[in-house]
């Protein structure tokens, strides 16, 4: 998921939502809700907090790392392989174009994947559906406002 709709700020990794933003995230935390996930790995950036607290959903595990905001796609990937075989839903809140281009990649067969391919707006979430944390994967949904 990309994070909310972040105001304007002289340091990129501390500017908060604005309340467009929060309300973004409350909306796509009601389409979320039902997902069951185990874990959340969610950028240390202020807006990426603000979106996972502003999503209102319960997650038993969740994980603030700032490889989320300064990584690649390969980062995604990477720590999405190093979760146990025994965690199947996970939600990552992270930033563009890290996170389209890891659905895009993740579901590159997918036929769904032109939604995704080229950036995609703030508080979208890409439900993907994996064979093993690496891919090849589905593009099931693309939730946006």
């Amino acid at each position: 998921m990309r994070h909310a709709e972040a105001a304007d700020g002289s340091s990129d990794f501390t500017r908060p939502l604005t309340e467009a933003g929060r309300r973004q995230a409350r909306e796509r935390g009601s389409q979320l809700a039902d997902y069951g996930f185990q874990l959340a790995l969610v950028s240390d950036a202020a807006r990426a907090r603000e979106t996972f607290e502003n999503l209102r959903i319960t997650v038993p595990e969740v994980t603030f790392d700032k490889e989320i905001y300064f990584g690649s796609h390969e980062t995604i990937i990477d720590m999405m392989r190093g979760l146990p075989e025994s965690t199947h839903d996970v939600l990552i809140i992270g930033h563009e174009p890290t996170i389209s281009h890891t659905a895009a990649i993740l579901g590159s067969s997918s036929p769904r994947v032109h939604e995704v391919r080229v950036g995609v707006p703030t508080a979208t979430a890409i439900i993907l559906e994996l064979d093993g944390w690496s891919g090849p994967g589905d593009i099931v949904d693309v939730l946006r406002s």
